[in-house]
């Protein structure tokens, strides 16, 4: 049950400004894909099974593998340097230096996001076909080194996004610490380590793990990624040690078979409150419900008795029905 890639809006939240003058994005140029060295699966951190083809795919977490250009980390980076001021910082123990909005405010990040080369080479490495992710403002993020270094450029963490690639800006050799770091464990294991719920995870927890369970990235070159399940893989990018630049662009991708329970955490995102996010979310949500309404029109049987009818119809809008209760709370 495949969707086709959700179209980009066509409008932009008021209080975004595009810039004027910036790269223009061109994949023979800007990207130098190469395959992972390393990657590991669900069932190497504890999923059962029945967790693992609840999802997606089994992959957990690929890399690190080469993603920019020398070009491509240049033009990225001329690109952030004129929306660093445009930056925000995290009310609660996530990021405290980050940039929303990226592909409102760039047409090259919007290009570099929505580039079909990388996408197909994140889909196979996915095991699972994936597409410009149906969220804008979750289309890409940015970390800046926090001004404050005694605080983890972003926390422990599950991400409220399917798929992800978290893309190196910095020569690795030009600060210390900084590391991307995953948790070997489940979301379960995690939650019982912090003393929380799944649930709550995805709110950053500014503690420590067991070392021996926690894997450190080594990237070796500016333009270096890491691709990972991020609703399904707890990590997080540790403090630094001494004040120093060190920038990652993350690119996140929807999961194009929607016949998988969405994992976007809705929820969460209306509580953020980025700006235009309820016409996204209603976008994201029409855009399931529309596939798999288009899919049970194809193929549903002449037999189906009555009651089957009912769960399929139930399923096949059962995204937009959560987020009209979820927005409901909100306005009411």
């Amino acid at each position: 049950m495949l969707a086709e890639t959700l179209s980009f809006p066509v409008d932009k939240p008021s209080v975004y400004d595009a810039l004027e003058v910036e790269p223009i994005y061109d994949s023979s140029i800007h990207l130098d894909l190469t395959k992972p060295i390393n990657v590991e699966f669900m069932s190497d951190f504890g999923y059962s099974q029945s967790e693992i083809d609840a999802c997606p795919s089994p992959l957990a977490v690929a890399g690190p593998f080469r993603v920019l250009s020398d070009e491509g980390v240049l033009a990225v980076k001329s690109v952030l340097d004129q929306l660093r001021s445009t930056a925000e910082s995290d009310k609660g123990n996530r990021a405290p230096n980050y940039l929303a909005g990226g592909v409102y405010k760039s047409k090259f990040l919007r290009d570099l996001c929505s580039c079909p080369v990388i996408i197909n080479h994140m889909s196979e490495i996915a095991g699972t076909p994936l597409a410009t992710h149906s969220i804008p403002h979750q289309q890409i993020y940015v970390n800046f080194s926090p001004e404050d270094i005694s605080k983890a450029v972003d926390s422990w963490h599950i991400d409220s996004i399917d798929f992800d690639c978290v893309i190196l800006l910095e020569d690795p050799e030009s600060f210390e610490g900084g590391h991307f770091q995953y948790f070997r464990g489940s979301d379960k294991e995690a939650a019982e380590l912090f003393k929380t719920t799944v649930d709550d995870l995805s709110k950053g927890f500014p503690v420590e793990l067991p070392e021996d369970r926690v894997a450190t990235v080594q990237n070796k070159f500016p333009g270096d990624a890491v691709f990972q399940q991020g609703s399904r893989v707890v990590h997080r990018a540790e403090k630094l040690h001494k004040p120093a630049e060190r920038t990652t662009l993350v690119i996140s991708y929807v999961v194009r078979d929607v016949s998988f329970e969405d994992l976007n955490n809705v929820e969460q995102m209306v509580r953020w409150g980025h700006p235009g996010t309820p016409a996204e979310l209603a976008r994201h949500c029409a855009w399931r419900s529309q596939s798999r309404l288009a899919s049970l029109m194809e193929g549903l049987s002449i037999e189906t008795s009555a009651s089957d009818v009912v769960d399929k119809l139930k399923f096949a809008i059962s995204d937009v029905e959560k987020l009209i209760n979820i927005l409901k709370v909100k306005v009411e």
